[in-house]
């Protein structure tokens, strides 16, 4: 089973944005993993507000790339955080996490192939 990683849409919106597109992959693959850490952090120290607002950060910096999974991964764990349910949010940390992985999988190989 093949899945979109990043939105066919905003792919196509990139259509001939080769270049430009490389730099936004490039400065997600740089800034958001320390992002993620955050949100791990957060988490483990039970800290629901600063969880809520690094997963709605990262909510809007998924959004504007396309990439839908992590968008709704964020978007969960914003509501989690919101209820103060951590189990929910650690079971949404561990999903978001795996769908930031291939996340950079996808940019990387983009960036690998052209």
């Amino acid at each position: 089973m093949t899945e979109q990683i990043i939105s066919p849409g905003f792919l196509k919106s990139m259509s001939g944005k080769t270049a430009f597109l490389k730099r936004m992959f490039t400065v997600f693959i740089a800034q958001e993993p320390k992002r993620v850490a955050e949100i791990r952090n957060a988490l483990e120290s039970s800290d629901v507000e600063r969880l809520r607002h690094l997963a709605h950060a990262l909510k809007g910096g998924a959004a504007t790339m396309g990439v839908e999974r992590v968008r709704d991964c964020c978007l969960m764990l914003e509501k989690a955080s919101k209820a103060e349910d951590m189990i929910s949010a650690k079971a949404h940390l561990d999903e978001l996490e795996k769908e930031m992985r291939n996340a950079y999988a996808f940019m990387f190989n983009f960036l690998a192939e052209r």
